[in-house]
């Protein structure tokens, strides 16, 4: 994997790390280390002895992140897990801290998923598996082949908002009766198809919403989000924040609803922070993006 294969373009990475007051003598994590935008500016702004925890669970982009700060920085300041953040309790005491100062969560698709041509992308030639991590079981191509159209539905809705959800999942049951479902384009054609005319009103691809909604149900995205959210309390130390950037209005509302309900935090954003008008015109890709963050009084 090389430099070019894993650009990435970070989400409101400033505020981020700002809210986070980073410095010097202090513990981090990134919970989703990606191509290491986030990880090597944590680690810069924690000079000369700041220490990094960064997690992810596509080993190709561990392997990378490992490698590149090993290159910029002393391998003493920091250690790269493979691994999901749901479990970052146990990382944290693993790496023989039993706090960190700060965390921040970048929920968004990478880079270097778009391009690992796993079908991230409708515009993908490639199969349908849409796992992050590789050694998990579940794949697009089994939802999109064998779940029922009820099933199919209920995940399009649930997980992507999908308003064409019950048509969708009706045009993909009458087109695997014929054949299974092998590429992205070729699902994303179905769902063009069950958009009919509005597929030419709407600002978005007509698949969007289903590629979302498939990914999240293949990685098992809002559990993990709980799990990590229950999790916090036992390892930020008082005072210590954490930031959490989502791009889907479901998992934004697990974050909001955890911080409501969960009085021994104090919100640092009221509502959520959204990038600027010129950083979605330089990346549009951020134009979904909220960020939450807060506080462990």
């Amino acid at each position: 994997m090389t430099a070019a294969d894993v650009f990435h373009i970070p989400v409101m990475m400033k505020e981020s790390l700002d809210l986070l007051n980073i410095g010097p003598g202090k513990v981090y994590v990134d919970g989703t280390v990606g191509g290491g935008s986030f990880a090597d500016e944590i680690l810069r702004r924690s000079s000369p002895d700041g220490f990094l925890i960064g997690i992810d669970r596509d080993k190709s982009a561990v392997n990378y992140v490992r490698k590149k700060l090993e290159g910029e920085f002393n391998g003493k300041r920091f250690k790269i897990f493979y691994s999901n953040f749901s479990k970052i309790d146990l990382i944290v005491k693993k790496t023989g801290f039993e706090k960190v100062d700060g965390i921040v969560l970048d929920l968004g698709i990478s880079s270097i998923q778009l391009k690992s041509g796993k079908g991230f992308s409708f515009r993908d030639e490639g199969g349908l598996d849409m796992r992050i991590d590789a050694g998990g079981k579940l794949k697009a191509y089994d939802i999109v082949n064998f779940y029922s159209e009820r099933e199919l539905a209920d995940i399009l809705w649930k997980y992507g908002d999908e308003g064409f959800s019950r048509k969708i999942a009706r045009k993909i049951t009458e087109y695997r009766k014929r054949k299974l479902i092998e590429t992205p384009l070729e699902l994303s054609m179905i769902i063009k198809k069950a958009y009919a005319r509005h597929a030419y009103r709407t600002k978005i691809e007509p698949a969007t919403k289903t590629f979302l909604a498939l990914r999240i149900a293949v990685n098992d995205e809002f559990a993990s989000l709980a799990l990590f959210l229950e999790r916090l309390k036992d390892i930020l130390g008082t005072g210590a924040c954490v930031c959490i950037i989502s791009f889907h209005s479901g998992e934004d509302r697990i974050v909001k609803n955890f911080f409501r309900e969960h009085k021994e935090f104090k919100l640092l954003t009221k509502k959520p922070l959204i990038p600027s008008v010129e950083e979605i015109k330089n990346n549009p890709k951020a134009r979904s993006a909220k960020l939450r963050a807060a506080c462990l009084k």
